[in-house]
């Protein structure tokens, strides 16, 4: 997402090579329809939306964090804590473009600065091993104001236990994330639940055009031996497992992106239980968060039962999302 010099002027050459052109087969169709010459500006059109979203993304990466967003991810996100000055820069610009380009609409919620930038903090942290990573598809994010079902209904008296979703058919290109688990997701770093990530590891999975659970950035030697495990671990039983939620052996996908929270949330835990397992995850993710993350100690940031509720309801905790934090069902894919 973001753009170096290189790209740059990769992008002004393919630009210029392609308004050329536009404008070489003008200039001959004019040999024989001189009126043809009224189509010149083509090239110039064609230029312009050729550099545009190049042009775009320096701007907005030359332009400074807002206050409000930077307070969010020092106090929310313990990813970007745990990063050099360098690291916190390019976290930041990712961010900044992230905001930029992809819309996040409230449904019968506000997305105030909190919501906002952790959506695109939980898209940042998956791919910020990977050196040029782009969300191709995703067109929009909606924010619901507590779990729903699968219906997408948030209604009294429905069943609501979905708490994050990727769009399919209709709703290809959309994704759904509940705002007060969004929010609770970033609030205890260490219980290996992040629905934000979750949701981001199943687009970094379906990169190859399928959710199924393998990457297509996996490295060669790391394909395999994933493969093979995630096929004996789907043949246990989950209670063999306690430390791994039962919802990740739904199948492949969900085994990938329940991992991919513990990868994010608990590496140093991960690693001591399973260090073939995080071993693997490092090589997918290009990423070695047990090195970093580690050494953070968060600041706990508990919600009282009468605290205001994290979702913006302007209710008590305990009267609002503290009855719809039941995990459930994580997504339909």
């Amino acid at each position: 997402m973001l753009i170096n010099e290189e790209k740059n002027r990769s992008n002004q050459r393919h630009a210029v090579i392609c308004s050329g052109v536009v404008a070489v087969v003008i200039i001959l169709l004019a040999l024989k329809w001189p009126l043809a010459l009224f189509a010149l500006p083509l090239a110039w059109c064609v230029y312009h939306l050729l550099r545009r979203r190049t042009l775009r993304r320096i701007k907005v990466v030359a332009e400074p964090l807002p206050e409000d967003w930077l307070e969010v991810l020092q106090s929310h996100v313990v990813f970007y804590q745990a990063l050099d000055e360098a690291g916190r820069e390019r976290f930041r610009n990712l961010v900044k473009v992230f905001i930029d380009e992809v819309p996040v609409t409230g449904i019968r919620t506000d997305v105030d600065d909190v919501t906002h930038v952790l959506v695109a903090a939980s898209a940042v942290i998956p791919i910020f091993g990977f050196e040029d990573w782009e969300y191709s598809g995703l067109g929009e994010i909606l924010i619901y104001p507590g779990a729903f079902n699968e219906e997408y209904q948030t209604d009294q008296g429905v069943s609501r236990n979905t708490l994050g979703m990727i769009g399919v058919n209709h709703l290809s290109g959309v994704m759904i994330l509940s705002k007060p688990d969004l929010v609770s997701g970033f609030q205890n770093h260490n219980d290996k639940r992040n629905v934000g990530i979750h949701e981001f590891a199943h687009l970094v999975d379906k990169a190859d055009g399928s959710v199924d659970g393998l990457p297509n950035r996996v490295a060669g030697d790391a394909a395999a031996p994933w493969i093979g495990w995630v096929a004996e671990e789907l043949k246990r039983d989950p209670r063999a497992r306690e430390e791994i939620d039962d919802y990740a052996y739904t199948n492949e996908a969900e085994y990938f992106a329940v991992l991919s929270e513990y990868f994010f949330e608990a590496p140093e835990l991960l690693q001591q239980r399973h260090p073939e397992v995080y071993s693997m995850m490092r090589k997918m993710y290009h990423q070695d968060t047990r090195s970093f993350l580690s050494a953070v100690k968060p600041r706990a940031r508990r919600v009282g039962r009468n605290s205001p509720c994290p979702c913006g309801s302007s209710k008590k905790y305990k009267k609002c999302c503290s009855r719809r934090t039941k995990r459930g069902m994580r997504l339909s894919t």
